[in-house]
């Protein structure tokens, strides 16, 4: 409550985050907690997100802060309705400084973006769609249990495109069944599409998850082994990038400007289950459930659940470790920040990864190289402070 009550100080990029924890339907392999969507408990829920927001709204950080982005994220935020995401989007810019060049993102499924609702958010200056279509193979969608078929999933694309969005998918790879040739048919299908940016995601397979039981009892064809995922990464990256494409962010391939630009590091947001908070040196999380989120606000208390506060030693490896999301460590900033070099800090650790060839390091920054790129999160565990470390 203090670090609320100053004055912001950070030149680091910032986003609000919307959470919408509802869905139509729990796919499969989802861990996240979400609730199938009931109408009548939407409205009540989103009341209480405009007030969480509204009150981080009137903080003196919140105030002093101007925001590059907003993200409506979940869940499945295209369960709303246009109207709905229209005045969540509405109470957001009345409330918050949004910079006059800033981007609007919205996620969601095609199964309930249609053609008006497309054509109401691009209506509302949302500038880009993020689409979990996972694949286009139809047999696959239907171990998945994602509701609509390829048909429909390229008509949803091709609608948002022809409205002036930019359209981002994600699309999974070693999935049950999935064979080398139909993850090439899913990205030859991506290019034919034209589709701004693919975020491609290897399956994790949690447990509890409905997808981890049907593998366990063989109702599922078994996944592919590591040498079968890495080869996929590799199909994916050789396609995307000889089309003009270029890796970026977490596991994402695009050619939209503003992806290659700083990212934002500070993220304000709400909502059930959100998870992404990030205010300064602090980090949070929001209860999970959705009755103890609208109690919660209704009390007039922020809904966090955990918060966390960086140590320097914290924040001199969260530093090391966006190699994960392909940024390169300038070595003066870090000199400038932390009075040290890279080097001096984390000496085994950058030595043993430049061995290996994973990372290359000059007077300027420290950056992945190509075979580097495959191995983003063993390298990242190599600065996090766990004693047990992956091997690259």
């Amino acid at each position: 409550m203090s670090f609320l009550g100053s004055e912001n100080v950070s030149s680091e990029k910032k986003e609000i985050q919307l959470w919408i924890p509802f869905c139509d339907a729990r796919c499969i392999f989802c861990y996240f907690p979400t609730e199938v969507c009931a109408k009548d408990r939407i409205e009540t829920y989103l009341n209480a997100l405009r007030k969480a927001l509204t009150r981080y709204s009137e903080t003196v950080y919140t105030r002093s802060c101007e925001f590059d982005e907003i993200y409506f994220g979940g869940g499945t935020p295209s369960v709303l309705t246009s109207e709905q995401i229209r005045d969540l989007l509405s109470h957001s810019l009345k409330h918050f400084n949004v910079k006059k060049e800033h981007i609007i993102k919205i996620a969601g499924y095609t199964y309930n973006f249609d053609d008006r609702k497309l054509k109401a958010v691009a209506n509302y200056g949302i500038d880009q769609v993020d689409l979990g279509i996972q694949t286009f193979n139809d047999e696959l969608r239907r171990r998945l249990h994602l509701r609509d078929d390829r048909r429909k999933v390229e008509h949803t694309i091709k609608t948002a495109r022809s409205l002036g969005l930019y359209v981002s998918i994600d699309l999974m790879y070693n999935l049950p069944g999935q064979t080398s040739s139909v993850w090439r048919r899913d990205l030859e299908k991506a290019l034919e599409l034209d589709v701004e940016s693919v975020d491609c995601y290897p399956l994790d397979v949690y447990p509890d998850t409905i997808l981890a039981k049907q593998l366990y009892t063989s109702q599922l064809p078994p996944v592919g082994d590591i040498l079968t995922e890495l080869g996929m990464y590799q199909d994916a990256f050789n396609t995307l990038t000889t089309a003009g494409y270029k890796p970026t962010c977490h596991n994402r391939f695009s050619r939209i400007h503003e992806d290659f630009e700083k990212p934002c590091f500070e993220i304000l947001g709400t909502g059930a289950g959100f998870f992404m908070g990030h205010l300064g040196r602090y980090s949070y999380t929001d209860v999970e459930s959705i009755g103890e989120y609208v109690d919660s606000v209704t009390r007039e208390k922020f809904p966090i659940a955990k918060l966390a506060i960086y140590s320097e030693e914290e924040e001199m490896r969260k530093t090391m470790m966006r190699l994960y999301i392909r940024l390169a460590v300038d070595k003066d900033k870090f000199r400038e920040r932390f009075g040290k070099l890279p080097e001096d800090v984390f000496p085994e650790a950058i030595n043993k990864l430049r061995g290996k060839g994973l990372i290359e390091v000059d007077d300027r920054k420290i950056i992945l190289t190509r075979l580097g790129d495959v191995w983003r999160a063993n390298i990242a565990w190599e600065f996090g402070p766990r004693k047990k470390k992956f091997n690259c």
